[in-house]
């Protein structure tokens, strides 16, 4: 008899777990609180932090689903309209929609004392909440989704307008006004960008000072993540860390008061390109942290002692909680042990073995909660396969709890040494091994000697120098795909086209 497996989750993540079930014989029901699938991408959703001007951070080539890539006549980068686009042929593809409960909302995921799962729900048309029982439960609901408010003196007695990135949507009705933007990612940094076309003078306050390693979308008009399967293994980090450091400081103008004291590998970069333009130009002035917020008129105070008067909007760009709240936290974050030994080093917990399996519930994973130099979508894609590949018993068991509990806390440790401490977060992950181990696992790794064996030589060329897509884990293996090689050689083709920006 299949298994039942409950998805919690129809964002894009979601659909793709959906998708593994069906191609290994399960019997996936997912739960989606909207009425339409895609997740945080879809634009008018109230809970959606996308706003208008948002590009993806990474390319197309490196963020396609390895068996249904975006169309390579599409831009490099999409925007939201093209990737709510994407998802929706992705769920009409594979008929993924009759499998979401739409309009359902998750009260709470319990586990049973035969390792099984209870998923109590209610219909929004309806008043009745309803029970259903699982073998298994995977959760897709994402890191996006509760906004994350800083603390700041006098925030309760500020005249002036507050308001979170999440709400943000366009520049429209900004004009002529002077606004403050509070973080330093990437949303900070394009939204501030975005507000210098209407409001009067934009502010950007960052921690410390100084700005992040930015990184542009193109450097001398190549594609910045468009990195080959030989300068993934065989150029150290450090080494790729500074070339591409140097190149910043080439082609962009950081001014020298705000350049980052850390090196590249050890933050967080941040994806933009005209804010250096808006920093030149003066339309966008950088500012320390917040000290206090005052009463009088719409003062603000900063650590360094100055003041910016008639501030009229402040937009908190400071990031975002999961919201896991119909789990017990203690699943997810190790319980108050972990909490003890590593709080204080890390803003949240998540103590998953493979940033998936929770040691102590084997029979529950955690899809896309992970960050790192990659794409989120096809991480998600490959953790799917990977917990579907251990649900149908493809590949070997989990290891002890012991064992997993001491590879999670070999992984904390391992942060705490590489990152600073601004940097240091328990989602964060090596793209390229990340994403190797679990191919090779699962049994979908291209070793060369495979790839010359069954597609030529002058194929696996293409496979070690030319763009290190995700498709790559398509070519050998269970749930290999016909089309992978034409896919590969199209978007290869395409490099060499002039980009599309």
């Amino acid at each position: 008899m299949p298994k039942h497996i409950a998805i919690i989750g129809a964002g894009i993540l979601g659909l793709t777990t959906i998708k593994q079930c069906l191609d290994n014989d399960l019997v996936p029901i997912c739960f989606e609180q909207n009425s339409s699938v895609g997740g945080v991408w879809q634009f008018e959703e109230p809970h959606s932090p996308v706003y208008e001007s948002i590009l993806t951070n990474t390319s197309k080539e490196m963020s396609s689903f390895s068996d249904f890539p975006i169309p390579a006549d599409w831009p490099n980068y999409l925007n939201h309209s093209q990737v709510e686009k994407y998802i929706d042929m992705y769920a009409e593809n594979f008929n993924l929609l009759p499998h979401i409960k739409f309009n359902t909302t998750v009260l709470k995921v319990s586990i049973l004392p035969d390792k099984r799962w209870k998923v109590k729900y209610i219909i929004q048309c309806e008043r009745e909440e309803k029970e259903e029982i699982f073998d298994f439960a995977i959760v897709c609901s994402g890191l996006n989704r509760k906004p994350r408010w800083p603390e700041y003196k006098g925030m309760n007695l500020f005249k002036g307008e507050q308001m979170h990135s999440h709400k943000y949507k366009r520049a429209v009705g900004f004009e002529n006004k002077r606004v403050l933007v509070v973080g330093c990612g990437s949303s900070a940094l394009d939204i501030a960008v975005d507000l210098t076309h209407t409001a009067s003078q934009v502010y950007l306050s960052i921690r410390e000072g100084k700005l992040p390693w930015i990184t542009p979308r193109f450097i001398n008009d190549k594609i910045l993540d468009h990195t080959s399967r030989f300068s993934a293994h065989m150029i150290p980090p450090s080494i790729r860390g500074r070339r591409l450091e140097n190149n910043i400081m080439k082609y962009f103008p950081y001014p020298s008061h705000l350049k980052p004291t850390d090196s590249l590998i050890t933050t967080y970069p941040t994806v933009n390109f005209e804010i250096f333009q808006c920093l030149t130009a003066g339309r966008v002035i950088v500012k320390p942290s917040i000290k206090e917020l005052k009463s009088e008129n719409k003062q603000i105070e900063f650590v360094d002692g100055t003041v910016l008067d008639d501030i009229d909007v402040v937009i908190y760009s400071t990031g975002f909680n999961f919201d896991i709240s119909f789990l017990e936290e203690h699943i997810f974050t190790g319980g108050r042990e972990v909490e003890q030994e590593f709080g204080k080093d890390f803003r949240r917990l998540v103590w998953l073995y493979k940033s998936l399996f929770p040691p102590k519930y084997p029979n529950i994973a955690f899809i896309g909660f992970t960050v790192g130099g990659g794409a989120i979508w096809p991480v998600g894609e490959m953790q799917a396969r990977y917990v579907i590949s251990h649900i149908k018993g493809f590949i070997k068991p989990l290891p002890s709890q012991s064992e997993m509990e001491k590879s999670i806390r070999n992984f904390y440790e391992d942060i705490r040494k590489k990152y600073c401490r601004a940097a240091r977060n328990p989602l964060r992950i090596n793209y390229v091994l990340y994403m190797e181990t679990l191919s090779k696992e699962i049994g979908c790794y291209p070793y060369f000697y495979e790839i010359i064996k069954k597609f030529g030589f002058r194929f696996w060329k293409l496979i070690m120098f030319g763009t290190f897509t995700p498709i790559h884990y398509r070519l050998l293996g269970r749930n290999s795909w016909d089309g992978a090689r034409e896919a590969i050689t199209l978007y290869n083709k395409d490099n060499f086209k002039p980009i599309t920006k």
